[in-house]
């Protein structure tokens, strides 16, 4: 029986995407401000996830301060490094979020012990863009958006006195307003060529269109969405996973909606 142990961990590093091979436009619409030719940089945010038996003199999977030794080693190579001009590892690959995940993992591999095996890292570039890693063929990219929306909580389907003593507040005829924010996992293999499982700039331009129609509406008066369900979190992670398989197709993976700081919902294909 596996037990899963997570430590998180942090450094600090510039990187520049940039293919030799194209032209200022083309690296313009594939890496925007990244291609800036000093390179920008991140406080990127690692987090180790390793499974393991609980070993039954210590209780533990594997002592967290030898886990911190191991990573930190490794991360000691990136830290206040530029990953293009200081390391070898991104010479002939983009040091993306993707690509940089995968070196994490191939260096970090082979210094745990053998009981213990990598399950997930997750790196953040950014608290709203960040990538897990698996160690298989596909990696997953994802990236956050928010909206902001009033809504009632209501079910034609009951009655006044059942509305009121399920939904209490959220019953309020007037209604009541978030700001939803919510991920966006997309699933797949890294490009070889821009170091990406999608170009951010496609992925943005898919969901531009469901942010411009969610965003300072009413979801129960001015969406057609929510005129036959109530506009639940629950369904409104739903309809987010509905608008973006039509234009994302398989490659959409998960969908995590936060309608307060407290509450959250998930739907996909797999949990990631």
């Amino acid at each position: 029986m596996e037990v899963l142990t997570t430590k998180r961990f942090e450094f600090s590093a510039a990187h520049r995407c940039w293919n030799a091979d194209w032209n200022e436009g083309q690296n313009q619409a594939v890496f925007g401000k990244a291609t800036t030719p000093f390179g920008h940089g991140h406080n990127y945010v690692l987090e180790v996830t390793v499974a393991g038996p609980v070993d039954d003199r210590t209780g533990m999977v594997i002592n967290i301060v030898e886990l911190k030794r191991i990573v930190e080693v490794v991360l000691d190579r990136f830290d206040h490094k530029h990953l293009n001009e200081d390391t070898p590892y991104f010479r002939d690959r983009q040091p993306t979020t993707e690509n940089l995940v995968q070196v994490l993992w191939s260096l970090i591999v082979p210094a745990l012990p053998h009981t213990i095996r990598l399950h997930r890292l997750r790196l953040y570039a950014t608290s709203a863009i960040f990538a897990d890693f698996y160690g298989g063929g596909t990696a997953n990219f994802s990236r956050s958006y928010s909206f902001s929306a009033a809504h009632r909580l209501h079910s034609a389907q009951l009655s006044p006195g059942e509305n009121q003593q399920l939904y209490g507040k959220c019953n309020n005829e007037s209604g009541h307003g978030h700001d939803y924010r919510f991920e966006v996992t997309i699933s797949g293999t890294v490009d070889r060529v821009t170091g990406r499982v999608m170009n951010i700039v496609d992925l943005d331009r898919a969901v531009q269109p469901l942010l411009d129609e969610l965003d300072h509406t009413h979801l129960d008066r001015e969406q057609a969405a929510f005129r036959d369900r109530p506009s639940t979190a629950e369904n409104v992670v739903l309809y987010l996973w509905e608008c973006l398989e039509q234009v994302l197709g398989t490659r959409l993976h998960w969908i995590r909606l936060w309608e307060t700081a407290n509450n959250m919902f998930e739907y996909g294909v797999s949990e990631p």
